[in-house]
């Protein structure tokens, strides 16, 4: 689980290093592609084939459609334009955004004290979203930037929350592999320009290999990993690691990238983690 934190966390600075050259299109299409067919060989050999189950290929594509293509596409757009900080930090929001639209689409019970962690969430996304970096102005780009991964994860949320009817007919790794590639479908004619019109030969090493390093080891490997720890420890256990990928994005972003992080965003992540610690924990310490 660790392993496939690290790398996530790196990966947010890779992508930023790639987008000096690449467009964000240009970028994402091959990426997401290269991952798509790695885990598809995946799929074939471990569980024998990649067909979907009887009836599920209309859900599959839309699925697909939402936590892929659309979350994608706002993704690396939002990424281009703001920090690598600043993305991670919002993503943070993930699991409280699955819990409000449980509740709201699926009617999940959430306990009063839930309901207070999720507005207190909100409260340090404010500061999050709105905040400057280190006397940094966040300026219209960086706002912009900000909104879009906000937007690209209200649908990543809105994929998680109706995805899990479907886990009871397939595995984890069968779900994701087959939206993604739907996904991927779907998203390479939005960016079908952008990759015909980039000069490819002109391309530095160092970009092809964080164009490789994206696919192959933060989306592939990193769905393998994530998946098998869910199979084994659970989905509590595991999303606590998850909630530690900012730390070491922040430290990622600092290291190559010379990002600076302002107070305003770290108060804000943390009353964001609080958020989700009363929204995931908090019934256990109240009586109803």
């Amino acid at each position: 689980m660790l392993l496939a934190v690290l790398i996530w966390a790196f990966n947010f600075s890779v992508v930023k290093i790639a987008l000096k050259e690449f467009t964000p299109g240009s970028f994402n299409g091959p990426r997401l592609t290269i991952a798509s067919l790695l885990l598809l060989l995946f799929l074939r050999l471990k569980e024998g084939s990649v067909a979907p189950p009887r009836g599920d290929l209309l859900r599959l594509i839309a699925l697909g459609v939402v936590g892929n293509t659309f979350y994608q596409y706002l993704f690396i757009n939002g990424l281009h334009r703001t920090s690598a900080s600043a993305t991670s930090l919002i993503l943070t929001m993930t699991p409280i955004l699955i819990a409000l639209f449980s509740a709201v689409f699926i009617r999940e019970r959430i306990h009063w004290i839930g309901w207070l962690g999720i507005l207190t969430s909100f409260f340090g996304l404010y500061f999050v979203v709105f905040g400057n970096s280190a006397g940094v102005s966040l300026g219209e780009e960086g706002l912009k930037g900000n909104l879009m991964i906000l937007l690209g994860n209200l649908f990543w949320a809105i994929y998680t929350v109706f995805s899990k009817p479907m886990l009871e007919r397939m595995s984890p790794l069968r779900l994701a592999t087959l939206t993604l590639f739907f996904g991927t479908l779907f998203y390479l004619p939005l960016t079908a320009r952008e990759i015909a019109g980039m000069p490819w030969g002109s391309l530095s090493a160092r970009s092809w290999a964080a164009l490789v390093f994206s696919a192959v080891f933060a989306i592939a490997l990193s769905y393998v990993i994530w998946y098998s720890s869910v199979k084994r420890v659970g989905n509590t256990k595991t999303g606590i690691f998850g909630n530690i990928t900012p730390v070491f994005s922040v430290f990622f972003a600092h290291l190559f990238l010379d990002e600076k992080v302002g107070l305003t965003k770290v108060i804000g992540t943390l009353i964001i983690i609080l958020g989700f610690y009363l929204t995931r924990f908090g019934h256990k310490w109240f009586k109803k």
